[in-house]
């Protein structure tokens, strides 16, 4: 599995979180418009930190070289987790610790829903 070091890496970087591998976007996204759950009920999302009360707080997708030529789909599935209020992470390479920690910082954090906000909270 191509997910594993990054999933490692993201484990060290954040020891006072909870990180989730493939997560299914129907775990975060919610709506009553069938049409709308339609495009986005078999995505899934590479990585989520969660507060330790499993809070969603920001996604991290990990686009190593099978998603070349996939760019649009990305997208889409950025636009949804953004129209959500997550924050999405992108990375084509595996980070170090130190980047992952400058990147994901609550700064990044802050124009998340009031939801993320309330997950957050929990937190502290």
């Amino acid at each position: 599995m191509r997910e594993q070091p990054m999933y490692g890496q993201l484990v060290k970087a954040f020891p006072d979180y909870v990180v989730l591998a493939q997560v299914s976007f129907s775990a975060l996204l919610e709506t009553n418009d069938q049409a709308v759950r339609n495009r986005y009920c078999r995505k899934y999302a590479d990585f989520v930190i969660c507060t330790k009360a499993f809070g969603a707080i920001a996604i991290v997708e990990y686009d190593d070289s099978s998603h070349n030529g996939r760019e649009k789909e990305d997208a889409v599935r950025e636009f949804f987790l953004l129209a959500a209020g997550y924050p999405v992470f992108r990375y084509r390479n595996i980070p170090d610790l130190q980047k992952l920690r400058q990147d994901i910082t609550p700064e990044a954090l802050k124009f998340t829903s009031p939801m993320l906000l309330a997950s957050l909270a929990e937190q502290t």
